[in-house]
């Protein structure tokens, strides 16, 4: 299946309502969900949205995100509209009666976004993800990769890594080995 004609609206869409955050959101958010449905396919769907619409893949989790919230909240929307995508994106990860206060109160309108960004740094925030067993195991997985990665390039470098460094990380991957041994254990325990 061709998902051009998704790419086609992405980029009516951004046309249309680049002024308008809240409608911007939304379109960007419907297509993207439409593309994910006419793919049938995750990898698919991500290939599309590097190669087709050159978005980060994070970016569009995050319109998805936006789009739910904006959803659950349409009374607000009034006060919604006014703001900007890096507050809207902001209020969507914080708890929904602490986010709607926020949303309705005037000062969140005038402030810059990084003003507002810090008013909020402290506030609890929503759990991004369960702990179930795919979850965990695509992060680790990811995180080690990315572990590989940066001492490939390390090693790849004319530099050389300090030895207070080496022995910081040294410390720790020792601490996960142990931990890892700890959890084998108590896996063969439990059976």
């Amino acid at each position: 299946m061709n998902l051009r004609r998704f790419t086609q609206r992405l980029e009516e869409c951004r046309k249309r309502w680049h002024h308008n955050t809240v409608r911007y959101v939304v379109g960007v958010a419907r297509i993207v969900r439409a593309a994910r449905r006419a793919a049938k396919d995750e990898r698919r769907w991500c290939e599309w949205i590097r190669n087709e619409i050159h978005m980060n893949r994070t970016t569009v989790y995050r319109y998805l995100r936006e789009a739910e919230f904006l959803k659950s909240n349409v009374d607000l929307g009034q006060h919604l509209a006014s703001l900007s995508i890096v507050k809207l994106y902001a209020l969507s990860r914080l708890h929904q009666p602490q986010a709607r206060r926020l949303a309705r109160s005037v000062s969140a309108h005038s402030m810059s976004d990084v003003a507002f960004l810090s008013k909020i740094q402290g506030c609890p925030r929503k759990v991004e993800t369960r702990a179930t067993l795919p979850n965990l195991s695509k992060s680790t997985i990811a995180a080690l990769a990315r572990l590989e990665s940066s001492f490939r390039r390390w090693h790849q470098s004319a530099l050389t890594m300090p030895l207070s460094v080496r022995i910081r990380l040294q410390s720790r991957l020792q601490a996960m080995s142990r931990a890892l041994e700890r959890m084998r254990k108590a896996d063969a325990v439990a059976m």
